[in-house]
């Protein structure tokens, strides 16, 4: 899979709720149409893409200490979302750099916040997805993440279950996509919060939203992950161990 349409899936649900990215009708049409691979320029894509701030630098960073010339290169858009050894090259130094440079501009966040957050970074922090959930939140300020919605945001593992074959009627998320929409059972772990720590729970079971357009086939023991209670991809193994590793990774480093 590319870099780009790895971004795409990854940032889609978010865009579509509103919480990040271009609002523009037309840019969340162009991302679906290039998901759905319908005629789609590229180049378009990318600049959009850009244009998703939290997202945009990491990837930047990523790309930047590893040497890679493409910040939308499959490895560093994977390394930021599930993570990989890429994330163990970026130090300390150079996140806190790019949170204080990068995240403070118009419409995000103000300079003294920024360097309040950098300062609070804890060695060896991982420019991971579940690093932005849960140490630094929305920059956009467009939604508040209270521990219910972290869980949502970050990017969590689950093994099917079971295929219900039932329809999501009127889904709002993806316009015109009824007949391609199920929902899957799967058991995950939750983080919640408990005496002020927050913990991985021990797996339970929940529904989440599959569109078959994006992702055609899936089976029962299939692990996949999940943003926004919806199916992104099917995760291999590596990539299964990399998501837990660098989740459970932030979360010790967070609890302190």
């Amino acid at each position: 899979m590319s870099g780009v349409r790895l971004a795409v899936l990854y940032g889609i649900y978010p865009q579509q709720l509103g919480f990040c990215g271009p609002q523009d009708k037309s840019d969340k049409k162009t991302l679906l149409d290039f998901l759905l691979k319908k005629r789609t320029n590229q180049g378009k894509v990318r600049e959009i893409l850009k244009r998703f701030p939290a997202a945009y630098a990491y990837y930047r960073l990523i790309a930047k200490v590893n040497k890679i010339r493409d910040p939308f290169d499959e490895r560093v858009v994977q390394a930021y979302w599930t993570g990989n050894e890429l994330l163990d090259k970026v130090s300390s130094k150079a996140l806190k750099e790019m949170v204080e440079r990068d995240f403070s501009r118009p419409g995000l966040l103000k300079k003294k916040e920024t360097q309040e957050l950098a300062e609070r970074i804890p060695q060896g922090a991982p420019p991971h997805h579940s690093f932005h959930v849960y140490f630094v939140g929305s920059i956009t300020g467009r939604v508040k993440l209270n521990d219910k919605l972290r869980d949502l945001c970050r990017i969590s593992w689950g093994k099917i279950k079971e295929n219900s074959k039932f329809q999501i009627p009127n889904s709002k998320q993806i316009p015109n996509s009824k007949k391609q929409i199920s929902k899957l059972l799967i058991e995950y772990q939750l983080i919640i919060r408990k005496s002020n720590k927050f913990i991985l729970t021990e797996a339970i079971e929940k529904e989440i939203i599959w569109d078959k357009r994006l992702v055609p086939e899936v089976k029962e023991g299939d692990w996949v992950a999940i943003h926004w209670n919806h199916l992104i991809e099917i995760l291999k193994q590596k990539d299964l161990a990399n998501l837990k590793k660098y989740t459970e990774k932030t979360i010790k480093l967070v609890n302190g």
